[in-house]
């Protein structure tokens, strides 16, 4: 996706738009470097029906070495609708062949490890909690008593703190690129550091280039792709599990790049399976990148 130069200096700038059923979301990102490191600012922001608009701020570095590769990032999404979050990333891949001969079979591979801890904050989620129980003698929950008689009760109590909740994941990652083809894949699993009930407001997930929501549990995704093709294509495949008894979703995608001077554009789609029965969506994208 760059162009180098002798020194193996590369800047790039590129865009992506997303589109589907109620939904819109746009990516811009920059990114500076050399054959040894790499600097890379981005903003993500989508919105969906029934939804706030979220949009986030990231700022990610790199070093790549001959057999060993960290990667580094940090992202705020500001708050919106009462949701606010911050994260830090960080991994370390390992490639077994270092710097492959150039007619190497195995011209690259990479084995990672991943994690990131992210700490939400939602001061609507249990801003009030509605209790409710039958009249008659007894005092009500939440907030307050209440006896009465006859009817039901209704309780509201109103919470001094936003509800605060950290996220952790971990995982493992794998790519070997033969021949030209490149196939990728990884795992990750979450936690949280405390139970999440009914009454918590989802959190948004990014689910490739979809913004969802829910309590994520693990997460299986793998990619093949064809880089350095005058057409590139790619194909991926996701698997997410929940918490709460939420369905798994699943997602299947597709795309193309061609390179035409410095400009790369790319188009792709992507089918979202929400489960549990429920309907399928398209998105479909668009991104154009510039290389100097």
């Amino acid at each position: 996706m760059c162009l180098t130069s002798a020194a193996g200096a590369y800047t790039d700038i590129g865009s992506r738009a997303t589109s589907g059923p109620g939904y819109t979301g746009f990516n811009i990102f920059g990114e500076a470097g050399n054959d040894s490191f790499y600097l890379r600012p981005s903003f993500n922001t989508y919105k969906s029906d029934g939804a706030d608009r979220r949009s986030s701020y990231s700022l990610g570095a790199g070093l790549d070495g001959a057999s060993l590769s960290l990667g580094a990032e940090f992202s705020v999404t500001p708050e919106t609708g009462g949701y606010k979050n911050s994260s830090g990333y960080a991994d370390l891949t390992w490639n077994p062949l270092g710097r492959a001969e150039e007619d190497a079979l195995f011209e690259d591979m990479g084995l990672g490890l991943f994690g990131s801890i992210t700490a939400h904050e939602d001061a609507y989620s249990l801003s009030t909690t509605t209790v409710s129980g039958s009249g008659g003698g007894g005092g009500g929950g939440g907030g307050g008593g209440g006896g009465g008689s006859g009817g039901s009760i209704v309780s509201v109590a109103t919470l001094d703190e936003s509800f605060k909740l950290k996220q952790t994941d971990y995982g493992v990652s794998a790519s070997v690129k033969i021949y030209g083809l490149r196939a990728s894949g990884r795992y990750a699993r979450t936690v949280y550091d405390k139970d999440v009930t009914a009454e918590v407001r989802q959190l948004p997930v990014d689910i490739g280039g979809i913004g969802t929501s829910g309590f994520p549990y693990t997460a299986l995704s793998a990619r093949l792709s064809c880089p350095g093709l005058p057409l590139s294509p790619r194909a991926g495949y996701s698997r997410t599990t929940y918490l709460l008894d939420q369905p798994a979703s699943e997602t299947v995608s597709a795309g193309l790049s061609v390179k035409t001077g410095p400009a790369e554009f790319s188009a792709g789609w992507e089918n979202f399976n929400p489960g549990g029965g429920a309907p399928k969506s398209d998105y479909y994208s668009l991104g154009l990148t510039f290389s100097f």
